[in-house]
């Protein structure tokens, strides 16, 4: 049994190379340590993925014995960067297969308070300084870009600034320089965010403080390779961002009479928002920058949309960019794997307890439709869809139509407050985990809220292009003799 006394948790990470018939000349870095308490809490080293959202993950867990020590060794490729985590903090770790790293951890205050022995002493001290600086930077900011959108004053900018100058200071001369390029590309992204927030402002210029805005992003760097591999999602973003800029969702919502969710009217506006958002690849000219932004592009396409409306822009990519085959690999890969969930594929079965421990499974409820709705109480669109879903749920016998919502939250206890709160009528289940919950991943989940519609067949009607808000009672009144 773990004592419940504060005891630290020593990590030490030692590197070496070995050779092997197979795999010649191959780097490794052999993980072992221990620690104080582990409880539910998943503890992992893993590689940097290409892509933040759709690769996969390559994680190895710590398997933790009954003393509370462990030990594993982890292939290095080309990796620059490891990351530790615990349940959904994290750490970034230099892959360096020179370095004898050791790491003294509080699991408590993690990832803060860690004691580093390493080669790179001076970066990671300069890597634990920003952050400690720049603790809770991110939500002040988030909640001033709240005020800067309700026309309210505010200090947005100026933080977004603050965070770029703290990443100078500590970063510049360090492995870890690129938050400095991620800030700056932060703050690019809240700029470009504002002329939204001005569209209609009496006097305002939208096409003159775009332009101004792009153009010195462009001056900036904002659109080299190494500042977009910084950013990783930030191409999206700016991408995104941009083409919101010229009123497209204000028309959409208009066009309705009701403030529709984002991921609806990305899709009614498809073509209009792709257009625009294009128009921010004129400014890149380096090749592979350019293939590195469109890859992004073209992925977020195939998660978000009908693969049908997908796949052209999935093959010219492949045709274009042959070249650069780590890009198309992870493309074709990401592509196959959605259309392994497309309507008419089996639904992916699945094992999951409620809140009495009793399990449920897919077959329990074969012979009538089941809308899977993955969510979280922290989740705000998950919510507001709460109760259209109850009217929509009291329509149908249960013999038709049953609804099982599925969490993704981390923390049990929070799962369980947060079901007592709503008092959805439906059955709730927990997997833990959160993005990571075994079927969210299985069903090539990217964000929430996010909804599969199995059919009576146990095959998948809908790919989350439905919604209680927008269009599933039309759905299932097209499904469901009344």
């Amino acid at each position: 049994m773990f004592s419940y006394t504060r005891v630290f948790f020593v990590l030490i990470i030692t590197a070496f190379f070995y050779t092997n018939c197979s795999v010649p000349n191959s780097a490794t870095m052999t993980i072992s340590g221990t620690i104080d308490y582990v409880g539910d809490a998943s503890v992992t080293v893993s590689k940097v993925p290409l892509h933040y959202k759709y690769s996969p993950k390559i994680n190895y867990p710590l398997e933790i014995s009954a003393d509370g020590t462990f030990k594993t060794t982890i292939p290095i490729e080309n990796e620059h960067f490891l990351t530790l985590s615990i349940d959904d903090n994290s750490f970034l770790l230099i892959a360096d297969a020179n370095d004898d790293l050791t790491l003294v951890i509080s699991r408590s205050d993690f990832p803060n308070g860690i004691e580093i022995n390493s080669i790179h002493n001076k970066d990671y001290t300069a890597y634990q300084n920003y952050l400690a600086e720049t603790d809770g930077l991110d939500k002040q900011i988030e909640k001033e870009m709240n005020k800067y959108k309700a026309g309210e004053e505010h200090s947005a900018i100026t933080l977004s600034q603050k965070k770029i100058d703290l990443a100078s200071k500590h970063l510049a001369n360090t492995a870890y320089k690129h938050f400095i390029l991620k800030a700056k590309g932060e703050m690019l992204v809240n700029k470009i965010k504002s002329v939204e927030y001005r569209l209609y402002d009496e006097g305002f210029n939208a096409d003159k403080e775009r332009s101004e805005i792009m153009a010195q992003a462009k001056k900036d760097g904002f659109f080299t390779l190494q500042s977009l591999v910084a950013q990783r999602a930030g191409i999206r973003d700016v991408t995104h961002y941009y083409a919101r800029t010229f009123g497209i969702y204000d028309s959409v919502n208009s066009t309705y009479g009701t403030e529709l969710a984002e991921y609806d009217i990305k899709r009614i506006a498809y073509d209009e928002l792709n257009k625009k958002r294009l128009e921010v690849l004129d400014y890149i000219e380096d090749r592979q920058a350019l293939a590195y932004a469109e890859l992004f592009l073209a992925a977020e396409r195939i998660g978000e949309l009908k693969l049908a409306t997908a796949e052209p822009g999935y093959r010219n990519y492949l045709k274009e960019y042959s070249d650069f085959p780590e890009y198309t690999s992870f493309l074709t890969y990401f592509y196959n794997e959605i259309q392994s969930v497309s309507p008419g594929e089996p639904a992916i079965p699945f094992t999951l307890a409620d809140a009495s421990g009793n399990t449920h499974t897919l077959e329990d409820y074969a012979g009538k439709y089941i809308l899977l709705d993955f969510w979280a109480g922290w989740c705000q669109p998950c919510l507001d869809e709460f109760p259209k879903m109850t009217e929509i749920y009291s329509k149908y016998s249960r013999n038709d139509f049953e609804i099982l919502g599925i969490s993704t939250e981390i923390d049990k206890d929070v799962w369980r407050s947060d079901i007592e709160k709503f008092q959805n009528p439906w059955p709730q289940l927990y997997g833990g985990k959160g993005f990571d919950q075994e079927t969210f991943r299985a069903y090539k989940g990217g964000g929430i809220p996010f909804y599969i519609l199995v059919d009576p067949d146990g095959k998948i009607a809908r790919y989350n292009d439905i919604r209680a808000t927008f269009n599933l009672e039309e759905v299932l009144d097209e499904l469901i003799p009344q």
